[in-house]
């Protein structure tokens, strides 16, 4: 049986006493304020009104700077600033995994790095060449967006907006790109880093300064067009009126207010330290209403307190007593108590002890529905499992539980599917394939997406480690795929293990499998085992036709050479050999042609290209790939054979001294420049240059550095530090320690002595 409320004693006395000591004093205060200061009020009211705002613009910016300390990051990167796609196409997945590393940041979608050298551009999702990226991943209808007009400029950084659907990203949203040159601080630019910032991080970004009144827009001061527009309540008419009020003047930051019937907003102005600027709309009567609001409030009071004199006490405590009144209402309203009659009520306390267990409650299912929700964290400690770091993390069983990932089989083993499509079906549609297939009684299937190799991840568990059930789950699975979705799927399996935690030798296995799978017919599913036990079985490798390229080499006979190759390219189709033998046999070939070619004529033109690279690279999918190789392969001999040596050592030769000339000044200049520039190999090179010249590359460099260093003593006014810098030295100690040794004076003591 509840009792009756009645009002806390407590309370009532905690108000007098407050009342007494506090209240009075602080009145008298708010009186001297109130008509003494009420225009600092009210710039104060204004500023606070603003001060959300101001302070997301900030967070803008602070986020900006943090991409250019990323820069500055990826600049150090020794990895990402000696690849080049083109002469070594492996370096593609370096740049891949190098990017993911600085992908931690919400703020940004995806990162670009467009390298100079061999005009791709790469990111963690995809990679292409400048002329692909500008054709196809680029709209040119939807933007007007030019990357080599950025490079040629002298800004170190821009912003450029990108319309919806105007660059094919995941997130189809508008966006905002951020670029960046590399090195930041040195005229010797080699790259350009791109951010994609989408609508939602912007609205992440200005979230503090949204509210049900306000208005935020991001406008091109150029153009004046109204790129983004953040509200929490949209008002297309109102942001109709605004463009074409800005349309109308000059100058953004000289409007004050926009007016909308009978409504005023005003209008604050707000640079960033990109190009655009951040505009606010707030309503006029906001800021009026909140001023007046506070003069009634105190006018009321000083009102209550003349009027009632003698009855202040009892007066106050009643007035300062409604507050806790109508938080009992609202805790009525909304947590409605348990009560037998409609006169059985709670007091103030137990009602405020209610209310508190209800707000645990509903905390506790906030956190189990947030727990539901953590696929990002599913798919990482997926990628644990498979690297078989699942050990180093500790209580990680527990973990994957709370998000509902549980491993209840006794036996797991891998299944890979790889396919030329297969990254572009959904994960629903993939799971109803699943959904559609006969599976045993006792089974377990947890699907993942593998982004380092675009492939899909089934991790099959089963309560017996029978691998015939593997394999025809997995064929039933690439007959529907194939059926479907007219994919090409190709499937390995590794063995069945009894721990999770061993998932990652699986997963290694069906790779391999995959690697062992020919290239050139849909292969028959088969498990590890069954290749562990081939692998010992012979292949017909074509010894013979290796011998007789040989002789075609021997004898320069360039039909010959083109036939045998070509009598390869035919062998490793009809034998359906395997994708490590086809690269075998690949690298055999160019073994073979410069190995002769080294015995004539003590060089290869094979040798200076990256054909190993490309040989054993990851980007070989389809047998075109390898027949693609070993045309190149055949042209560059028959070239090479079929015109003068002493002609092509003689441009071969120009090319580096022109090369040498046109780059000595750069302090980054070395020896594997120019390798990597004339596709040589630098053991080759150092010899080559030496032999037809007498001097070695570095001392070649030298000279011409201090030929020019002594130009610029005589004909500048430069001082010995900038001209150690302009030939190429970064230590001005080195620089005049080298003019000593070749000119048996200093610097200085040479232009005293020839001025």
């Amino acid at each position: 049986m509840f009792k009756k409320r009645s009002g806390a004693k407590v309370y009532k006395n905690f108000i007098i006493s407050y009342i007494i000591v506090l209240m009075l004093p602080m009145f008298i205060m708010s009186f001297i304020v109130l008509f003494h200061f009420v225009n600092v009020l009210k710039e104060e009211v204004e500023i606070n009104l603003r001060t959300p705002f101001i302070k997301s613009v900030d967070n803008f910016d602070a986020q900006i700077n943090q991409l250019t300390r990323i820069s500055l990051q990826i600049e150090l990167n020794d990895v990402l600033r000696s690849v080049n796609v083109k002469k070594r196409p492996y370096d593609a997945i370096k740049v891949k995994n190098e990017l993911i590393k600085y992908n931690t940041n919400s703020f940004v979608d995806d990162i670009f790095i467009y390298n100079y050298n061999d005009d791709f551009i790469s990111s963690f999702n995809f990679l292409c060449t400048l002329e692909v990226f500008n054709d196809f991943i680029l709209d040119r209808e939807l933007t007007d967006f030019d990357l080599l007009k950025f490079k040629e400029s002298g800004k170190q950084s821009d912003m450029y907006f990108f319309p919806t659907d105007s660059i094919f990203l995941a997130n189809r949203q508008n966006h905002l790109m951020y670029l960046n040159k590399i090195p930041i601080n040195s005229t010797n630019k080699y790259g350009i880093i791109m951010y994609m910032i989408s609508e939602d991080a912007l609205r992440n970004v200005l979230a503090p300064a949204l509210s049900e009144n306000n208005h935020i827009f991001i406008v091109d001061p150029v153009t004046k067009d109204i790129l983004f527009s953040f509200s929490e309540t949209p008002d297309s008419k109102l942001m109709n009126i605004f463009q074409k009020t800005i349309k109308e003047h000059s100058a953004i930051e000289k409007i004050n207010e926009i007016k909308t019937g009978r409504d005023k907003f005003s209008l604050y102005v707000q640079e960033s330290v990109g190009p655009y600027l951040f505009v606010q709309l707030m309503p006029n009567d906001l800021l009026s209403s909140r001023i007046n609001q506070i003069r009634i409030i105190y006018l009321i009071s000083m009102a209550v307190i003349f009027v009632i004199g003698g009855f202040l006490i009892a007066i106050l405590m009643r007035i300062n007593y409604h507050p806790i009144k109508k938080l009992n209402k609202l805790i009525e309203e909304n947590f409605l108590a348990p009560r037998n009659t409609p006169d059985d009520k709670l007091n103030e306390l137990e009602l405020l002890e209610y209310a508190l267990l209800q707000f645990n409650k509903e905390n506790t299912d906030l956190k189990e529905f947030a727990a539901s929700n953590k696929s990002v964290l599913k798919s990482y400690l997926i990628d644990c499992f498979l690297a078989g770091q699942a050990k180093e993390i500790d209580n990680i069983l527990e973990t994957c539980r709370s998000i509902g990932l549980e491993f209840h089989m006794q036996y797991y083993c891998a299944i890979i599917l790889k396919g030329s499509n297969i990254h572009n079906l959904h994960d629903t549609e993939i799971t109803n394939v699943f959904s559609s297939v006969n599976f045993s009684d006792n089974f377990q299937i947890i699907m993942h997406r593998d982004i380092h190799f675009n492939d899909v991840v089934i991790i099959y568990g089963s309560s017996t480690n029978d691998e015939k059930d593997s394999q025809v789950i997995a064929q039933e699975i690439q007959k529907r795929l194939s059926e479907e979705y007219n994919s090409d799927i190709r499937i390995g399996i590794g063995n069945f293990y009894n721990s999770i935690f061993s998932i990652n030798s699986s997963y290694e296995e069906a790779l391999r499998v995959l690697e062992y799978n020919s290239i050139l017919s849909k292969p028959d599913i088969i498990s590890f085992n069954e290749i562990m036990k081939k692998s010992n079985q012979s292949i017909n490798y074509p010894f013979s036709l290796f011998e007789k390229l040989e002789e075609s080499v021997r004898s320069n006979d360039i039909i010959g050479i083109q036939d045998n190759i070509n009598q390869l390219v035919n062998h490793m189709k009809n034998e359906n050999l395997s994708l490590f033998w086809i690269k075998n046999i690949c690298y055999d070939t160019v073994n073979t042609i410069s190995k002769e070619l080294l015995r004539k004529f003590k060089h290869s033109p094979l040798l200076n290209k990256p054909y190993i690279e490309k040989i054993y690279g990851s980007n070989i999918s389809t047998f075109e790939d390898i027949v693609d190789i070993m045309k190149e392969i055949s042209e560059d001999i028959s070239n090479y054979l079929s015109v003068d040596r002493e002609s092509y050592e003689l441009k071969l030769l120009q090319q580096i001294i022109k090369y040498i000339r046109e780059n000595f000044q750069d302090p980054d200049f070395s020896l594997q420049n120019i390798a990597d520039s004339l596709q040589m190999s630098t053991p080759y090179l150092s010899q080559y240059f030496k032999k037809n010249t007498g001097y070695t590359i570095s001392e070649y460099v030298t000279r011409l550095r201090m030929e020019k260093a002594k130009e610029l003593l005589l004909n500048t006014d430069m001082g010995v530090n900038e001209i150690a810098y302009e030939v190429g030295y970064y230590s001005v100690p080195s620089f005049i320690r080298k003019f000593r040794e070749k000119e048996k004076i200093t610097p200085g003591q040479f232009k005293k002595k020839h001025s």
